[in-house]
């Protein structure tokens, strides 16, 4: 997979070097089941049509820079690891726009113009819910009409489970409530961050992006893995901890010291702290009505 980072405007090199592709658009924090099913459709697509598969997304959430509801700057899966997901999918182009505020002010028909046929988009894919140019204006609906016969449209409607909605919001409230147990029936994995090993026998630090998502307070039961390693313990999440780092107590004792390029995967939640009354896992409004 080769990974192209776009800044506004796309230089003419980009455009004329760009190769014919069904072209995925999305955030796609996490790559849950959601966006994988968007990632499958344009990937049948390509084959079916003989064409290269590409996904475009945001190195920034919108949000930071749109000043419109929370703003998101941590990530279920940060940039690196996205990039890693999306080529095991067999993604030929990754291409990772910068947004900025110029890219938040361009109009959905230039947006379209320069970001879609500008990268030689012959087929487009994406949510029923997404929408692109200034101030969201351009949606799935509006698409078919500014690609004005150059490029075809593919809408993925809304992929539920449990009757819900699987989305990037679920797995953030599941993650900041401590049920990561609950996160591989919309992930189609457990919840993993990669990082480094630092440590021998029992004890250990795992340090990792400080950009990952950080399940909330408590004490949980983890699997670290490695191609040659694989070994459980205990991971303390506190209210206050360093940035990047968490200490992991094996269950064992280990043989190794130090792993490069290990995986922390969240298996379930064990125990609360520093929260006496609340627990991690429970609904707080419903905490506060029994209170």
């Amino acid at each position: 997979m080769i990974t192209i980072p776009i800044k506004h405007h796309i230089t003419n090199h980009i455009q004329e070097n760009s190769q014919p592709c069904v072209m995925a658009l999305g955030f796609f924090d996490g790559v849950h089941l959601g966006h994988q099913k968007i990632i499958q459709t344009a990937k049948k697509l390509a084959k079916d049509k003989g064409l290269k598969l590409a996904v475009m997304t945001f190195a920034q959430h919108p949000s930071s820079v749109i000043p419109k509801g929370p703003t998101i700057t941590n990530f279920i899966t940060p940039l690196s690891e996205k990039a890693e997901v999306f080529e095991q999918f067999g993604v030929d182009f990754l291409y990772v726009v910068d947004f900025t505020k110029e890219v938040a002010k361009v109009p959905h028909q230039q947006f379209v113009d320069q970001y879609l046929c500008g990268l030689n988009s012959k087929h487009v894919v994406a949510g029923f819910d997404y929408k692109y140019g200034f101030k969201g204006q351009g949606d799935m609906k509006q698409l078919p009409i500014d690609s004005k016969g150059r490029f075809e449209v593919t809408t993925v409607s809304k992929f539920e489970k449990h009757e819900q909605k699987v989305s990037s919001t679920l797995l953030r409230s599941l993650i900041s409530t401590g049920r990561v147990e609950e996160i591989p029936q919309y992930l189609g994995r457990s919840y993993e961050m990669t990082g480094d090993i630092e440590g021998k026998g029992r004890t250990c630090k795992f340090s990792f992006d400080p950009t990952y998502y950080i399940p909330s307070p408590g004490q949980y039961e983890v699997t670290i893995i490695n191609r040659m390693v694989q070994a459980k313990g205990i991971c303390e999440v506190k209210s206050i901890h360093r940035p990047g780092q968490l200490t992991i107590t094996f269950f064992d004792e280990v043989l190794f010291e130090d792993l490069k390029d290990a995986r922390l995967q969240w298996n379930n939640f064990m125990a609360d702290f520093e929260m006496d009354a609340l627990h991690a896992q429970g609904d707080l409004r419903e905490l506060e009505m029994s209170l």
